[in-house]
């Protein structure tokens, strides 16, 4: 009497055919299959997203590791965009690692940068999701406000591509785009309080981390500041004791010295000259100024 045929199931074909290249013991086989290739590779374009995948998970990775969206192209040309699928069935939030970033174990895709994604089948079950995407290691950013620490400000990652040309005046972004937020440090003002660039201004660095979605470069000196200077004078005979520093006083400054002195022998009068320099926030002179000519005598006739 034969065994009758069960009734047709459904079953899903990536799994079937990892299953059969699987070195796990299959029932109604005889013995385990050695080790094979995954069967099954699933390849798609995928956003770096700002935020995990869920509510209940209030923080990014800070490793290789991103969170990812499946994504569809919007445009068939270069650049390649993309936006997140929303196709049900097909949309999809993931953990992807980079594997660009495994030697130094980094985290420096800024979110909504387009990866080429792939999933890998576990033989124990599963997926594991992986990308290569080689992050930049230097960024052109622009400052537009101070933080609350000092030598720490707040802007926003300029992203390429540039217009620029070999013709006119440089006149910043030249064609760069804002992106990313940023909180840049400025390692000239390691353990000095206050703040000595100008705002706005832009300037060049390392990118060194995104946190939270922000990034975190580190440059080193950009335009300084040069609105409300201090200045330095003295009155009277006796010598003045002000003083200007710029670790302490975060201010420019301009102070006046006397360039040199003439007798004028038709007039008999003798003048002083002077000029007056100023000096940006970071301590570099940035504008000296035309003489100012001061009378210091008359010759009167002897009575």
């Amino acid at each position: 009497m034969s065994t009758p045929h069960p009734f047709p199931a459904r079953f899903d074909v990536p799994e079937a055919l990892q299953a059969l290249t699987s070195d796990q013991e299959i029932e109604g086989l005889a013995s385990s299959r050695a080790p094979q290739p995954p069967a099954f590779t699933d390849h798609f374009p995928a956003l770096i997203r700002s935020s995990p995948c869920t509510s209940n998970l209030s923080s990014d990775y800070t490793d290789a590791r991103y969170y990812i969206d499946r994504a569809v192209p919007t445009t068939n040309v270069p650049p390649l965009s993309a936006r997140a699928d929303t196709l049900p069935g097909i949309a999809q939030c993931l953990t992807a690692t980079n594997l660009a970033e495994l030697p130094q174990n980094s985290h420096l895709l800024p979110s909504g940068t387009v990866v080429h994604a792939f999933g890998l089948p576990v033989r124990s079950g599963g997926k594991i999701y992986f990308f290569n995407h080689r992050p930049a290691a230097s960024a052109v950013v622009q400052i537009t406000a101070t933080a609350s620490g000092g030598g720490k400000y707040t802007g926003h990652l300029l992203s390429t591509p540039s217009s620029a040309t070999s013709s006119g005046t440089l006149a910043m972004p030249e064609g760069l785009t804002s992106g990313t937020s940023a909180l840049i440090l400025n390692e000239e003002e390691d353990g000095q309080s206050g703040h000595r660039l100008a705002i706005p201004c832009y300037a060049t660095g390392e990118l060194a981390g995104i946190v939270a979605g922000q990034a975190i470069v580190f440059i080193r000196g950009a335009p300084g500041a040069i609105s409300s200077p201090s200045s330095i004078f003295g009155s009277g005979v006796s010598a003045d004791s002000g003083t200007w520093s710029k670790s302490t006083n975060a201010t420019p400054v301009n102070i006046t010295i006397q360039t040199r002195t003439v007798w004028d022998t038709s007039s008999g009068t003798l003048y002083a000259y002077q000029r007056t320099l100023s000096f940006d926030a970071r301590g570099l002179l940035y504008s000296i100024s035309a003489e100012s000519q001061i009378t210091v005598d008359t010759a009167t006739a002897c009575s």
